[in-house]
């Protein structure tokens, strides 16, 4: 087959019709999820086109190990991040990298949106890049590159089941002292401008999960101490009713994905968020971050070492998180920012 790598760079592509897709962790799952996306994207990207940015020698080894073929024309192009030659980048290093050219790209509006692969924050940490993840990594580059200090969040989909975190990778014992109104608030801002931009629902139905059990009915009080007051900020704000904290083990009785009640849920942790989400959702959850002035997707799993280079990675988050960002797209000129809430938060 041809080697895309030494194709030629086209021309700037169309930025109302282009994403930008970061393969991730070379030694994962990333490059075979996207060579099977890239199989068939022919057929999923006809009125759209991708910048396919990473370790694009590798990508073609994996394709060619799967007997697939990568696509070539118009509409894709191959951004290789790895050194042709000797001493080769680490894994870590070229999944940073791509990031960061992708968001270049999109910040020279060449492109609209991005969708990523899984990442290792192990091999980050090795290359010494200080995130824990994407969500961090994109709102340093989108405060650097746009020059606003951005809060970026980590909302979930699933047809219509949206699950936001308000905390992300901290382990239980410091979710009490990671929340606080202001970052509270400035999350659930970031959530109904979403809704506002990409969904036109200006008064959405949100399920706020409470931290304690029965919402701290019994005992705890991060409910009225942070939760609440945040709550009221934005129901004044945007002018719709938001109701209080919801005990967060009655929230998904007689839960059912087509009949929901709320728009959203939002849960204070991590795993009481993801735990109900990923069992309804499996592997066609998405993860969209919020809060950035462009619309990021992703596969919602890591990079899965332990079943890479085995031929039996499932694409089908890659494949969900693409036509999410088609479907979330909005042209660029439209602001994504939201109003900052410094003012509002005592």
């Amino acid at each position: 087959m041809h080697n895309p790598v030494q194709k030629p760079a086209s021309e700037p592509l169309q930025a109302k019709s282009t994403f930008c897709l970061t393969i991730g962790d070379p030694t994962g799952i990333g490059p075979e999820i996207t060579a099977k996306f890239l199989q068939q994207a022919t057929l999923q990207t006809s009125h759209h086109s991708l910048i396919i940015f990473g370790d694009i020698p590798n990508l073609i080894q994996t394709a060619e190990q799967l007997g697939l073929e990568l696509p070539e024309g118009p509409q894709f192009r191959y951004e290789n991040l790895q050194t042709l030659g000797s001493p080769l980048k680490a894994p870590g290093q070229i999944a940073y990298e791509s990031i960061e050219a992708a968001v270049a790209e999109i910040h020279q509006r060449k492109a609209q949106a991005l969708i990523t692969g899984p990442i290792s924050k192990e091999h980050l940490q090795a290359s010494g890049i200080p995130f824990s993840g994407h969500t961090e990594i994109l709102q340093q580059l989108a405060r650097s590159y746009y020059q606003h200090p951005y809060q970026s969040d980590m909302l979930f989909l699933y047809r219509q089941f949206r699950m936001l975190l308000l905390t992300r990778h901290v382990p239980l014992r410091k979710v009490s002292e990671t929340l606080s109104i202001k970052g509270v608030a400035r999350s659930l801002d970031n959530l109904a401008s979403f809704f506002r931009n990409q969904c036109g629902i200006n008064s959405p139905r949100l399920c706020i999960l409470g931290v304690n059990p029965h919402a701290g009915e019994l005992e705890g009080e991060e409910e009225e101490r942070i939760l609440k007051p945040a709550l009221k900020l934005i129901s004044e704000k945007y002018g719709f009713g938001i109701e209080p904290p919801v005990a967060a083990d009655a929230a998904f009785r007689h839960f059912h994905v087509d009949r929901l009640p709320y728009d959203a849920y939002v849960a204070a942790y991590h795993d009481q968020g993801l735990i109900p989400f990923k069992m309804v959702a499996g592997l066609n959850a998405v993860n969209v971050t919020i809060g950035l002035p462009f619309l990021r997707t992703s596969v919602s799993h890591g990079t899965a070492p332990d079943i890479a280079g085995q031929g039996i990675a499932d694409p089908g988050s890659l494949i969900e998180a693409y036509q999410t960002a088609v479907r979330l797209s909005r042209p660029l000129e439209t602001s994504l920012a939201p109003e900052h809430l410094d003012a509002l938060v005592p």
